[in-house]
Parts: C-alpha cells; structure tokens; sequence
C-alpha cells in the first residue's frame, strides 16, 4: 500500500539520540494517519545509527553524493507519502504538534514550525539565537518575504509541490531556498509557532562560518531569480 505520509530524517552518528526518536513517533503519528512510512538518508554513520534505523523497521538509504543539501534532496525525492514531514533525529522538533499540521495539510502546500511568532520560542544559547535572527531578518527583507522563520526544518510538505522544486543549496541553506522558492512560487505556506529546545544527545553539525556564506550565496541566487 502507497503510505499517506513520509516521515522523513537525515541522519549522521545518531545512535544516542534515534532510538527514542523512533519509539516515539508511532505514538504521535498513528492517531492522525497509521497509513505512514519512515524514511531515513544517513550521510555515512560510523556507530549504531543504521543498526537502530533497521531494527525500527525504517526505510534506510545511504546518501548517494556528500553533504546535507544532497541528502535533503535525495530524502525528498525518494518519498512515497503524498505529504512529507521533515523531522529531526534529535527531537528537537515537537512532534505533538503533528496533528495541528496534519488538519491543514490540504489547505496549503507547506504547513511549518516557527520559532519566532508569538507564542514560539527558542531555548538555544543567546549567541545562536542571535545569528538565527538576523539570517531570517535579512532574507526577509532582501527578498520582501513574510515567512518569519525561513530557516527553520520543522515542515510538512505536499510532496508533489516540494518534489517540483530545483534547489542547489550545500549545507542547511538548502531548507531556506526550498521554502522560498514555493513561496515564490505562488504556493501557499501556514506557520504555526512551536518551542524550540536544541539537541540533549549527540552533537550539532553545524558549521557557522562556512554554513553563513553558503547561506548569503543562497540569499543572492534566490534575489536574482524573485527581484
């Protein structure tokens, strides 16, 4: 049978974080949609993290190209459910909140968590929530964008709108220019505020340098295309 939905994960050296994640899902999911499946791309796990992927009865695909922008691409590629729900292997991302985003999936194209609307939060170090601030601050206003967390992977999609669209970003810009481009592209987008609360297991791949220029050469490309 076709799943309704693609629960979807990126994974990299996850172990101490994915096995509760996993056991958690069917209990958040199940109510709103059994119909589901779980797919996760691993960018080249060298401790248990496809062992508890497989053992969870996950789909599990080996990233074919480096890097995260390839495996979110690939991810949303691969995704059998007419809807996909990019979730965080780490739970930073609440997935109680799944059946709000559920009630409006046919409403709009994209239904996504913000951190930054009243009655959101982010519980993140002042320092990271400063640099997140101003990337979502300054691609709203180079490209006279709405959204108000642009950068932010807490989404459920219409796989056939997000399945449409050409992307090019490397890293974690790739989550911005998705979400731009169907904005862009006349597709309609519903935030919906959520707390925010960063990994308590593994640890963080972001890499804030390199991550910001690739960020800002997103940002232009996008400018060029909707100025």
């Amino acid at each position: 049978m076709t799943p309704e939905l693609t629960i979807l994960t990126l994974t990299l050296n996850e172990e101490g974080a994915l096995g509760e994640f996993l056991s958690s899902l069917d209990a958040a999911i199940r109510p709103f949609e059994p119909n589901y499946e779980v797919l996760i791309v691993d960018g080249g796990s060298t401790d248990k993290t496809l062992e508890i992927a497989a053992k969870s009865g996950a789909r599990v695909v080996k990233q074919s190209a480096p890097g995260y922008g390839n495996a979110y691409r690939e991810g949303l590629a691969l995704a059998k459910g007419k809807y996909i729900l990019a979730l965080d292997a780490d739970s930073s991302h609440p997935k109680y909140l799944f059946g709000k985003f559920w009630s409006e999936r046919e409403n709009y194209s994209v239904v996504m968590g913000s951190r930054y609307l009243p009655g959101a939060g982010d519980t993140r170090p002042w320092g990271r929530r400063l640099l997140s601030q101003v990337l979502n601050a300054v691609y709203r206003t180079v490209l006279v964008c709405p959204l108000t967390d642009i950068s932010g992977g807490f989404r459920l999609y219409k796989t056939k709108d997000v399945q449409a669209i050409k992307s090019e970003g490397p890293y974690y810009d790739v989550v911005a220019e998705i979400i731009v481009r169907l904005w862009g592209d006349g597709k309609k987008v519903l935030e919906l505020p959520y707390l925010y609360v960063p990994r308590e297991q593994g640890e963080s791949k972001a890499r804030i340098f390199k991550f910001g220029m690739s960020y800002l050469k997103t940002l232009y490309s996008l400018w060029r295309t909707y100025k």
